[in-house]
């Protein structure tokens, strides 16, 4: 997958924001393996002005 791709796909998964409260598409989002084998999108609010973190569990 292509760094196009990629960054196309995070814009694709929308997550709750705890700071702001508001729901929004995840920015500069990154796949990431847990543990326990399940795979999330982590990254940031993309709200103007809010610096809160997005994390969501994909499957």
């Amino acid at each position: 997958m292509s760094l196009l791709e990629r960054s196309v796909a995070m814009a694709e998964y929308e997550g709750f924001c705890l700071k702001c409260k508001t729901y929004g598409p995840v920015r500069d989002g990154k796949l990431i393996k847990m543990s326990n084998g399940r795979t999330r999108v982590a990254g940031h609010c993309s709200a103007e002005g809010c610096t809160g973190k997005i994390s969501k569990i994909i499957g």
